[in-house]
């Protein structure tokens, strides 16, 4: 009975030098962490004196829970999303794409008075961008896909651009990694480019948050 044991012994180490062989000699493959960037363009002048005193909010920006990862998520489907073991986001989405956003719209509007939520309660914003995330991903093509609910609230917390819904699609110019990201940072920059829009009539009214 005794030699049965040792042999299962024998057998089962054997097993495991043998796995531990095995995953020692896999290769390892390189991981590549990629950041969104601000849009490359000469900042634009305030639309009045008044708008490079304006104060703008940006925040709270919520993402859905699938985007709340570090590996960088490809729809494949409408119905199947891609991860990617290789491919990862340098910092979570939910920090990246507020900051972005913050550094467009400041050049986009002329202010450099941006704050990024939660701001301390003792500063106050002139405007405050509330968004929720419903895609922000490459497609099965390449593809990168925005689509985004939001709104502007005034310093007194009361709407004064009503809920929205945008939605972007531009194509990647390359099917690397690196290109499909920049795609994602086009949309980000034509939704900035949005709001901007709808925000410079509005930056003509006189500053009142004492900045």
């Amino acid at each position: 009975m005794r030699n049965v044991q040792c042999k299962r012994m024998v057998a089962s180490l054997l097993v495991f030098l043998v796995c531990a062989l095995l995953s020692g000699c896999a290769p390892i493959v390189p991981v590549n962490y990629y950041q969104l960037s601000a849009l490359e363009m000469a900042r634009i002048a305030p639309a009045t004196p008044e708008a490079g005193k304006m104060v703008i909010g940006i925040g709270p920006v919520r993402l859905p829970e699938y985007l709340e990862r570090p590996k960088i998520v490809t729809r494949v489907t409408p119905n199947r999303l891609q991860l990617a073991d290789s491919h990862r986001w340098a910092e979570p989405l939910s920090e990246n794409i507020p900051r972005v956003m913050g550094e467009n719209l400041s050049v986009l509007l002329g202010t450099d008075r941006i704050l990024l939520y939660p701001w301390p309660s003792s500063r106050t914003t002139d405007y405050q961008l509330i968004a929720e995330v419903y895609n922000f991903e490459n497609e099965g093509d390449g593809a990168a896909r925005l689509v985004v609910r939001w709104s502007v609230k005034g310093q007194d917390g009361g709407i004064l651009l009503s809920e929205r819904r945008s939605n972007y699609r531009v194509p990647a110019t390359s099917q690397g990694q690196e290109g499909l990201v920049v795609a994602l940072n086009e949309v980000l920059g034509s939704f900035c480019r949005e709001i901007a829009q709808e925000l410079t009539p509005l930056l003509a009214k006189p500053s009142s948050s004492g900045l």
